[in-house]
């Protein structure tokens, strides 16, 4: 395949994603009691992520004429990518069901090991001690201080 048709066909499957989470997470409960709701930063950030998709599609199509030295990529680049889209899907929806620090925790502690999977030149991090220690006490502190910043600071009410 082309490798411009095939940035164009993600850049829009990467825009159906967005859409379709942006529309999830308008349905995440909480009212906004005078604050932001729990649902409007996920909302933007996937709206924004869906425009900026397209866009690129757009700008992928007119340029596809005077390209031609880009390979497209393998088999397991695209399946990387869905993978990702997956989990990034799931956590959007185990919001709803979970709740953020849950959700949040369990998002940050799998997406490394995602990376490191996919990623022969860091799968090697898999088998040591300090990347697992490290990696749950990253996923506990940045989960403890985006819900303190959305909670304390922007009075975001789950």
């Amino acid at each position: 395949m082309n490798a411009s048709i095939q940035e164009t066909c993600l850049s829009l499957l990467l825009a159906a994603v967005a859409a379709g989470l942006a529309v999830t997470a308008m349905g995440i409960p909480g009212s906004a009691h005078g604050s932001i709701a729990p649902s409007t930063f996920p909302t933007v950030i996937a709206w924004l992520i869906a425009a900026l998709s397209v866009l690129n599609a757009l700008v992928t199509l007119r340029r596809a004429s005077g390209e031609g030295q880009m390979k497209a990529m393998s088999a397991r680049g695209v399946g990387n990518i869905v993978a990702f889209l997956a989990v990034s899907t799931a956590y959007v929806w185990l919001i709803g069901q979970a709740g953020f620090v849950v959700a949040t925790l369990a998002y940050l502690l799998i997406m490394p090991v995602f990376v490191c999977v996919v990623s022969p030149r860091h799968r090697v991090r898999l088998s040591r001690v300090s990347f697992w220690a490290t990696l749950v006490v990253f996923a506990a502190i940045a989960t403890g201080a985006i819900y303190g910043v959305f909670v304390e600071l922007l009075n975001v009410r789950f």
